[in-house]
């Protein structure tokens, strides 16, 4: 397999072309827990993790456009939502008339590369049942992926981000 071709940790198959997507499990702080903490104090599935039942948090996509390709980059990051956003989010999770609702968030993941960025603030739009939210950095963000979700990436950034997240670390060295 070369850099031009990938296994998908989701389906097992071989896909052409590097991954476009990087993702985490769970929000940074709900993470770090150890095990029997996570069992006590959290609730979580692929979509949506509460804390304590004091601090919640929705999963979604911050889309990175290609400049080189069609399509995008997604972060499969998680933010922090207050408790009636979420609310909102789990009530109408199926409600087409909910798709394109904006709430306020703060990214609850640290990217690799990206570290003085963590608890930004996010614009979450709500899609259709089939989707994840969709993330976006305010107008006024000024860090540099910031600067890449509004101008887009090349190759080499793309290949960047992956080798941030150590897609082409071996184990064989």
């Amino acid at each position: 397999m070369t850099d031009q071709s990938y296994v998908c940790a989701t389906c097992g198959k071989v896909h052409e072309g590097l991954p476009a997507d990087w993702g985490f499990g769970l929000p940074d702080e709900v993470y770090a827990l150890p095990y029997l903490d996570k069992y006590r104090r959290t609730r979580s599935n692929t979509d949506l993790c509460a804390l304590d039942e004091k601090r919640f948090f929705l999963r979604g996509l911050l889309m990175i456009p290609f400049t080189h390709q069609e399509g995008y980059f997604a972060w499969g990051v998680w933010a922090e939502v207050p408790k009636t956003s979420h609310d909102f989010y789990v009530d109408n999770y199926s409600n087409e008339l909910a798709q394109g609702t904006k709430i306020h968030g703060v990214l609850a993941n640290t990217i690799p590369g990206f570290p003085e960025i963590t608890r930004s603030s996010l614009e979450i739009e709500l899609q259709s049942s089939k989707s994840r939210p969709f993330f976006t950095f305010p107008a006024s963000a000024a860090h540099e992926l910031a600067v890449d979700q509004r101008n887009g990436i090349g190759h080499d950034r793309h290949h960047q981000f992956l080798e941030l997240c150590g897609y082409f670390h071996s184990d064989d060295a």
